[in-house]
């Protein structure tokens, strides 16, 4: 049975599916028809009978798109994001249902002190645990999940500040990655958490990291995206 390894997560939308490999880092997208295979391989954990649903919704020769489908199960395969196995990933992360996403926080323009210094502990601690693998941060994430969640309005706060003390002297990257760890890691310094969120969107292809909690997020509706949403991938 063709099933996703541990560390795979994926999502798909009518554009295509977005696959984050926690093994490496690495984002895969596929275009709307890979995107049918895999969501067809991943239901039913083979490509019997695939081929001939395939041909007779789109109008072709079954044995043109056979090797076709064959071909896209085999790089799977090799890139492993498919193996051959027993299931023995957890199901909400293979396919996560469809969910509402919450609203955008409002950002103050004005931060308080404590804010500011929280955000600058927060933005070191988050900068040094940049440096672990994708998996690792993962799982330091997902340590706070014991914690009761920020509200929206501490998490705007939160997020303000971070933006706020950014030095503009830093050489190395600071954007969605390293600003949306920043506010979980400055909420579970208060002893609350915050979701992390990696997302992404098609057309073009892009990847995206932001934080939220019931009620709000910060960091998401960036880069035009209100027409273009943000598909979550995985959700801490």
């Amino acid at each position: 049975m063709l099933t996703t390894p541990p560390g795979v997560h994926h999502a798909s939308c009518c554009e295509g599916t977005a696959i984050l490999d926690l093994r490496y880092g690495q984002w895969v997208m596929l275009d709307p028809d890979a995107s049918r295979i895999w969501q067809a391989v991943i239901a039913r954990g083979t490509t019997d009978g695939l081929a001939r649903e395939i041909a007779a919704w789109c109008g072709m020769d079954e044995a043109v798109v056979a090797p076709a489908i064959a071909g896209t199960v085999e790089h799977l395969v090799a890139r492993g994001l498919l193996t051959d196995g027993p299931q023995n990933e957890p199901a909400s992360s293979i396919k996560a249902p469809a969910r509402r996403l919450p609203p955008a926080v409002a950002v103050p323009e004005r931060v308080p002190l404590r804010f500011r210094m929280l955000a600058v502990v927060a933005l070191a601690l988050a900068l040094a645990v940049l440096r672990l693998p994708l998996r690792a941060r993962i799982r330091l994430v997902r340590a706070t999940s014991h914690l009761p969640y920020a509200t929206p309005t501490n998490l705007g706060m939160l997020y303000a500040a971070v933006l706020a003390v950014r030095p503009p002297w830093w050489r190395g990257r600071l954007a969605c990655m390293e600003t949306s760890l920043t506010v979980v890691v400055g909420a579970a310094l208060t002893r609350r958490r915050a979701q992390w969120v990696l997302g992404a969107r098609f057309l073009p292809h892009a990847a995206h990291a932001w934080a939220e909690v019931p009620g709000g997020a910060v960091g998401r509706d960036e880069q035009d995206a209100a027409d273009r949403p943000w598909m979550p991938v995985l959700t801490t």
